[in-house]
């Protein structure tokens, strides 16, 4: 439903980053952090922007394609390195999926694929329960995040929570190579549903 979105996700999505955060503080590393936040700050008001302006249907078909170029390019051999122009780049196209349509994941997930897997959670975790915030308050200040949208986010809760405590007893068995085969996999079918609801 177009109505709940993106307010109700962002929040699940707050959600769990504040629980996955609670287990992983320890490999936070914040000269990943702050390049990313730096970017994310513009990249949520211009995501607020786009939500404004563009419909519904045109923003799906954007951000869908934009997401599936991102699985392209990190099937090439070619790596991004994680620099802090790459992590900036990557916080500004979060900021503006995130808030646009609460899809902020792919792009720091695609620069991060190469890290080892508490790291990429830990700095993912910070990363998106600070942009998250971020989000919702740009959302709110503008009229964009209803009381409909904080309702149904809560209602949501209890299903994060259960999910939150079958990734726990999960995540010690998933390797390195195995969540960035799940990272892509999971960019493909956000891209690819983003476009298949747009048309």
């Amino acid at each position: 439903d177009p109505v709940l979105v993106p307010g109700s996700l962002i929040m699940s999505g707050m959600l769990i980053a504040a629980l996955s955060l609670r287990r992983y503080a320890h490999e936070i590393d914040l000269s990943i952090f702050w390049p990313a936040l730096i970017g994310r700050l513009p990249g949520s008001i211009m995501g607020m922007i786009v939500l404004s302006v563009f419909s519904i249907n045109k923003l799906g078909l954007v951000i869908g394609g934009a997401v599936l170029m991102g699985v392209v390019v990190s099937l090439l051999p070619y790596r991004l390195k994680t620099t802090p122009l790459t992590l900036i780049g990557a916080g500004f196209c979060s900021g503006v999926m995130g808030t646009s349509v609460s899809i902020g994941g792919p792009p720091m997930a695609l620069i991060l694929q190469n890290e080892s897997g508490n790291r990429i959670r830990a700095n993912l975790s910070l990363l998106f329960f600070v942009g998250s915030v971020i989000s919702l308050v740009v959302l709110a200040l503008n009229g964009l995040f209803t009381k409909v949208q904080l309702t149904y986010g809560l209602y949501l809760f209890p299903a994060v929570f259960c999910g939150d405590c079958l990734a726990c007893k999960l995540s010690a068995k998933v390797d390195k190579e195995l969540i960035r085969q799940l990272t892509l996999v999971l960019c493909s079918i956000s891209g690819l549903g983003t476009i298949i609801a747009a048309t």
